[in-house]
């Protein structure tokens, strides 16, 4: 093994120089490592303290350190792992950092160098005045005061003596500091944690907490070695025994092959680099003794999901995730905040739900066990893989009894619509027997005094169900052109023109200078009359006046009927080919204006029952007192709603499922939804009032509104369209053919007509065999 030595900085590494061993200042030893770095030569460094260290997959370093000044390494070493990786932090400190000390601790966080990835943090200071044990409650509440509560999103780096720990954690705890989204690190530089500390600690955690404790662990005595002889001769001797096994191993595999296989197959320096330091590193950890007396421990809090889990786990504990020692740096067993990384850390949590399609869906399967689905339940598994827990379900079967996965009871399952949450559902979140309640409920004021809600994960509306328009009998189609005013003109300006006309040719003196005799045609109110009604059906008359004047209203008229006839033909058609429907209830304002032909129900116990009740508005007093209270068969009341009888009003989306189980029933189409959608209903899922990872559960379900994932699930659950949902285009009634229905009353007419011209001509003969019979009877008086 040849070696060279330099005395300065400024040199060319050569190519076939396999691992170089420096001593040097922070600067000098990175700018060495990218010059070796490029030959892929293996890099063992000593450098000054406060110095990142080199990658551990491409060097080994170790700084000189002070003994009892090494925290600003550690935090250093910590950052340049990325065990913490802030933006911003809070330091509160006490007179145990130093103010030299102080300045270091700053600088590694906040020096941002190419050879740090993770960026420096915006740091704000803030000193804890230690006094006596009576004030130090006092002093820290006073000055973590200053700091803005609810501060989401904020790390706090807290180095102080163990007396303060506890002062502190238990203030910031009162004030608010400490939530799922806040990161704490206590730095206990002057003692070890024992049984004692440990209680206290545990005393003052809390459901949700992220802390994590760094704390000295070092020893002193007279077999701790220390200083650089002692780190390079370890060092030197772990590099030896390396290319020793390296040599070796090498020897034995090119004793395998020949010359030109070896070639191809020899390890190339960047192999040879990881395979030394791995040996190195494994030999170190085995036999090192130099700084090993130089030691600190990092354990974090394990404190997610305690409340609601159902084990005998259910109490805090620390958990060692790390150590620090100044030979080989940070060693990580976990992260340092396991659960701002791995949220629940896989734990089992019970949740609580009932049938109230389509957010919950309670199914039994064929081996009598309980299935669950729904838009909740899409929900949960989605804040499962994000917050990293499963759960069971406790079903509930009519609000009430629990139904296990492997339940025998016979009794089926209601899937009758659900509108209230169960007093049971209530309890067990309120004292956190489960976790949350799989369930959706409308978010109020008054339901906020028993439970918490996530944000909304819907919001519905309010509709009318009614019965679908009919179209309208067609046996009066005839009569339909026309309105009931318009016949009654028309009857009576037939009945009027017929003696005009007479009167007007009777005396006119036309007929006496022109010798005409009067004597029948025209000459009687009758036959005006008829010569007026077949001017109407366009058939004319026997018999045309004489005289101009009555020639002009004869002509007058004839305009008339063709006004008349061509506007009657033109609406006929129209309403042949498009039919006339009943009028529909399709808003609250179409209800109320018949609310004395039809009768309403709503949905009891629900927050729009109870928003119109206290409300001062007539129309809402109107809808609230004059609805049914007592429905309690749904069939009959939707029998009632297809006759045209009676009008539901409930959420838009449990009249969906309405109307679809009703053309499923029946095959028909008699229900029909309002235009007018009003009282929107947030709903949102049930949490304890004090749920510390209510935030974490909201930001989940806002980004699945974001990318919509939300709305399609509704949507999929949603009972899909049939013709019931359609209406009918404009294709469909161009291309109407008339039929029977549509020409019954023309035949109408026509079988009324011929009735009473029956009735006239049996009228007739009787009149005249009653005129015979007079006339035989009579004495006639004799003529010769």
């Amino acid at each position: 093994m040849n070696v060279v030595y330099y005395y300065w900085t400024s040199i060319t590494i050569r190519k076939e120089i396999s691992a170089i061993l420096t001593i040097a200042s922070c600067v000098d030893t990175w700018k060495l490592f990218k010059m070796a770095d490029v030959e892929n030569i293996l890099h063992m460094a000593i450098s000054e303290t406060d110095c990142p260290r080199l990658p551990a997959s491409q060097g080994f370093t170790i700084p000189t350190i002070v003994r009892g000044e090494e925290l600003p390494q550690i935090l250093l070493d910590l950052r340049s792992i990325k065990a913490y990786d802030w933006q911003s932090v809070v330091i509160l400190y006490d007179d145990s950092l130093g103010r030299d000390f102080v300045t270091r601790v700053l600088t590694s966080l906040t020096i941002d160098t190419k050879e740090l990835t993770a960026g420096g943090a915006a740091v704000s200071l803030i000193k804890l005045d230690k006094h006596n044990t009576g004030m130090d409650k006092t002093s820290i509440k006073n000055t973590l005061s200053t700091i803005a509560s609810r501060l989401s999103g904020t790390n706090f780096l807290v180095i102080v003596s163990m007396e303060l720990v506890t002062y502190v954690m238990e203030t910031a705890t009162a004030l608010r500091l400490v939530d799922t989204n806040n990161q704490w690190l206590y730095v206990i530089s002057n003692h070890k944690l024992n049984n004692k500390s440990v209680a206290g600690i545990l005393r003052n955690l809390k459901e949700g907490n992220n802390i994590a404790f760094l704390y000295n662990v070092s020893m002193s005595g007279v077999d701790c070695k220390e200083g650089m002889k002692c780190h390079i001769e370890e060092m030197l001797d772990a590099f030896s025994k390396a290319l020793d096994a390296a040599i070796l191993d090498e020897f034995e595999l090119a004793g395998q092959v020949s010359d030109e296989e070896w070639d191809a197959i020899r390890p190339t320096k960047l192999e040879r680099r990881i395979f030394l330091l791995d040996i190195m590193k494994d030999y170190l950890i085995k036999n090192s003794v130099c700084g090993n007396c130089t030691a600190w421990q990092i354990k974090a809090c394990d404190t997610w999901g305690k409340e609601f889990k159902t084990s005998s786990t259910s109490e805090f504990s620390l958990i060692q995730v790390g150590y620090w020692r100044l030979a080989n740096g940070p060693s990580m067993t976990d992260v340092l905040f396991p659960h701002v990384v791995h949220g629940f850390r896989g734990k089992s949590f019970p949740l609580i739900s009932f049938h109230n399609p389509p957010w919950q869906i309670i199914e039994r399967n064929k081996t009598g066990g309980v299935n669950w689905r729904g838009l909740v339940f899409d929900i949960i598994n989605e804040l499962a893989k994000s917050l990293n827990f499963t759960y069971t379900v406790i079903v509930l079967d009519n609000g009430t009894n629990v139904l296990g996965n492997n339940s025998n009871n016979s009794n089926e399952i209601s899937y009758g619509v659900t509108y209230t949450v169960p007093e049971r559902v209530i309890q067990m979140v309120q004292n956190k027997l489960v976790f949350l309640a799989a369930a959706a409920y409308t978010i109020t004021e008054q339901s906020k005094a028993m439970v918490n809600f996530t944000m909304p994960i819907s919001t519905q509306t309010y509709s009318i169900l009614a019965a679908r328009p009919k179209e309208l009998s067609r046996a009066l189609l005839f009569m339909s052109p026309f309105t009931y005013s318009t016949w009654l003109c028309l009857l009576l300006a037939i009945m009027m023109m017929g003696p005009i006309l007479y009167i007007v040719h009777k005396y006119s003196p036309v007929n006496e200078y022109n010798g005409i005799n009067v004597q029948g045609g025209l000459s009687s109110v009758y036959n005006c009359i008829w010569y007026i009604y077949g001017a109407l059906l366009q058939q004319g008359g026997l018999y045309l006046p004489f005289a101009d004047s009555a020639r002009i209203i004869v002509g007058a008229w004839w305009l008339v009927v063709l006004v008349l006839s061509t506007t009657y033909c033109g609406n006929l058609v129209a309403f042949l080919t498009f039919p006339n429907n009943d009028k529909p209830i399709t808003t609250l304002n179409d209800l109320l204006s018949r609310r004395h032909t039809v009768t309403w129900s709503i949905t009891p116990k629900t927050f729009f029952e109870y928003e119109i009740k206290v409300s001062n508005e007539p129309k809402y007093q109107i809808l609230y007192h004059g609805s049914m209270k007592d429905i309690k068969n749904l069939e009959e009341m939707i029998r009632n709603i297809e006759l045209g009888k009676h009008v539901h009003i409930d959420w838009k989306i449990r009249l969906q499922y309405m109307m679809k189980e009703q053309f499923l029933s029946k095959s028909t189409c008699d229900l029909s939804m309002g235009k007018q959608d009003f009282f929107e209903e947030r709903l949102g899922i049930i949490v304890a009032q004090d749920n510390p990872y209510l935030e974490r559960i909201n930001l989940e379900i806002k980004r699945l509104h974001q990318v919509g994932l939300i709305e399609k699930w509704l949507k999929d659950y949603l009972p899909k369209r049939d013709r019931c949902f359609k209406t009918k285009g404009s294709s469909g009634v161009n291309n109407h053919t008339v039929n029977l229905d549509d020409m019954q009353g023309c035949f109408f007419v026509l079988f009324f007509g011929c009735s009473i011209s029956v009735l006239l001509i049996c009228w007739e003969r009787l009149f005249y065999k009653y005129q015979k019979k007079r006339d035989r009877k009579a004495v006639q008086p004799f003529i010769s």
